[in-house]
Formats: C-alpha cells, sequence, structure tokens
C-alpha cells in the first residue's frame, strides 16, 4: 500500500512540475514575442508610439507599458492583435500564429490580480 502511495505521490508531482514547466515555456516564449513583435511600439519611452498613445489616453489612471498591466483580458489581446483597432494594424496568423497568440496572452496577463 505504501508503495503505491508514494508512485501516486510521484506522479502527480510529475504532472504539477510539468504543468509549472510548460507554464514557464508559454511564459518564455511570450516574452519573446513581445520583444520580437510587441516592444518596438509598446516598450519604455516616450519615443515609443503605442506606449505614447497609451500614456496620452490613460493620464496615468493605468499603466501606459503593456507589461506593467494587471487588467488586461485574454479576450481583449487576441481581439487587439488580430483586428484594426485604435489605430494598430492587426498581425496576420502568418506574422503571430494562434499558439505564438497564446503565448503571448499568457505573458501580458501574467500580472493580472
Amino acid at each position: 500500500m505504501r508503495r503505491i502511495t508514494v508512485v501516486a505521490s510521484l506522479l502527480i508531482l510529475s504532472f504539477a512540475y510539468g504543468g509549472a514547466a510548460a507554464q514557464d515555456d508559454a511564459l518564455a516564449l511570450g516574452e519573446r514575442i513581445y520583444l520580437d513583435k510587441c516592444e518596438y511600439c509598446h516598450g519604455d519611452g516616450v519615443q515609443k508610439g503605442g506606449t505614447f498613445v497609451l500614456q496620452a489616453r490613460y493620464q496615468d489612471a493605468l499603466p501606459a507599458l503593456l507589461t506593467e498591466r494587471t487588467d488586461l483580458a485574454p479576450e481583449y489581446i487576441s481581439a487587439v492583435l488580430r483586428t484594426w483597432t485604435n489605430g494598430m494594424a492587426p498581425f496576420r496568423p502568418t506574422e503571430i500564429s494562434d499558439s505564438e497568440m497564446e503565448a503571448l496572452v499568457a505573458f501580458l496577463t501574467r500580472n493580472n490580480e
């Protein structure tokens, strides 16, 4: 009986670790996509067009830097990425695949409360 308990515990730990590792991999991929595709306009500094526009829009009520936001809805991020929204051109699936978009959404929502 003890052997079954030990084996079951090891299986549970391996699934938990595997899930955490997969989540870490998704966040790392999402960060790479952000740095490659988004940071140019949404990075730190007023010279970054997207950050500048969001700063003017939110007037410090919300962070202009996407990486500092805690309120981004995954559905909203996906919609903005795929449709022309507020002056931001959409990314086609050939530019950011659906799986890459999921990783990017995971990265941008990692701070959500």
